[in-house]
């Protein structure tokens, strides 16, 4: 999809040591494609800041949102979906609008 959509190839991947990324097959496809694999340590959020820090902007957007609009707690996977989906389509500078 990567290089279909982007006409980029993937580079490297990063992962917490779960076995679907650290399998067999897996392990070979990285190897035929030249990919990286990077691991890092389980329940160790510091190490993916990029991630953590769109995760946060997420959840604070999320609650603004929620508070805004008086409604309870339930409408949390809503709301969290209704921001990813409002995040998305932001123009920003880094895609030229």
């Amino acid at each position: 999809m990567v290089q279909n959509q982007f006409n980029k190839g993937v580079k490297v991947v990063q992962s917490n040591n779960e076995s679907e990324f650290t399998s067999g097959p897996v392990q070979t496809f990285y190897l035929e494609h030249g990919i990286l694999h990077e691991s890092i340590c389980v329940d160790t959020p510091q190490q993916n800041g990029q991630a953590e820090r769109k995760h946060r902007h997420i959840l604070n957007v999320e609650r603004a949102l929620r508070f805004q609009a008086h409604l309870r707690i339930d409408f949390y996977g809503q709301f969290v979906l209704i921001v990813a989906y409002l995040i998305n389509r932001t123009p920003t500078k880094l895609l030229k609008g």
